[in-house]
């Protein structure tokens, strides 16, 4: 993108707070001779990379909230390094679960490591880990998780990575974004006790805490065939 572009548009926003693309078109385009097919492409760019954010129809605003960005653990850190060297070639997504805390209404413990990889290559990156004397689960149901499992305990669950998943990579370590946990939280197995009621207060405290990125929100959710709920909880919130 053209830095000068890009520089005009975000001083505008700066100034605006709430602002159409119409009047921003006519505001760019006496001064440096854009057009509404290029704007477009400049602020979709710009909505990706969480600078600005749609707040309606033809209407943006710039982001005033933080971005989620995981704390990374000494033990992931180690878990990822050993996992690179041994499976050079498979995908990875990496975090504890004590990420999900701040989004919570009703607290309650997580100290899982969760290990997203290849479906191909889950089995083969659970017995790595079990062979290293480590407590670990493959793709973990609900009941076994009631039965087994102490989540209050430095447990791993392995589980299959979804293509396309967005994640980001904090000290070169992929994590999930932010969009990434709340669909997940909706959909797999081994979040059951974050769904119901609590999930809608996740999605609450995500919207207000943080920038999120509703393209990418909505992609991954279509993957995953949660964009109809997530629309649903939305809408119950009043969150435009």
């Amino acid at each position: 993108m053209s830095n000068k572009t890009t520089t005009s548009i975000l001083e505008y926003a700066e100034v605006h707070r709430d602002f159409s693309m119409d009047d921003l078109f006519a505001y760019l385009h006496e001064k440096v001779g854009i057009s509404k097919s290029s704007l477009s492409w400049y602020l979709f760019k710009l909505v990706n990379e969480n600078a600005l954010v749609r707040t309606g129809r033809g209407m943006y605003a710039k982001v005033m909230k933080q971005p989620f960005v995981p704390k990374l653990i000494g033990e992931v850190r180690e878990i990822y390094d050993s996992l690179l060297v041994n499976f050079p070639f498979a995908k990875f997504c990496v975090y504890q679960g004590d990420i999900i805390a701040p989004l919570q209404h009703h607290l309650s413990s997580n100290r899982v490591v969760y290990v997203e990889t290849d479906r191909d290559s889950a089995e083969t990156v659970f017995n790595f880990l079990k062979d290293g004397n480590r407590d670990v689960y493959l793709r973990p149901d609900k009941d076994m998780i009631y039965r087994y499992v102490d989540m209050d305990s430095r447990v791993f669950f392995v589980k299959n990575l979804v293509s396309e998943a967005p994640l980001q990579k904090v000290s070169d370590v992929p994590m999930p974004t932010l969009e990434k946990l709340l669909v997940d939280i909706l959909r797999d197995a081994d979040f059951f006790y974050l769904q119901g009621s609590e999930s809608e207060h996740i999605f609450e405290n995500a919207f207000n805490l943080y920038a999120v990125n509703r393209n990418r929100l909505f992609r991954y959710a279509g993957r995953r065939k949660a964009k109809e709920e997530i629309l649903s909880i939305l809408e119950n919130l009043n969150i435009k």
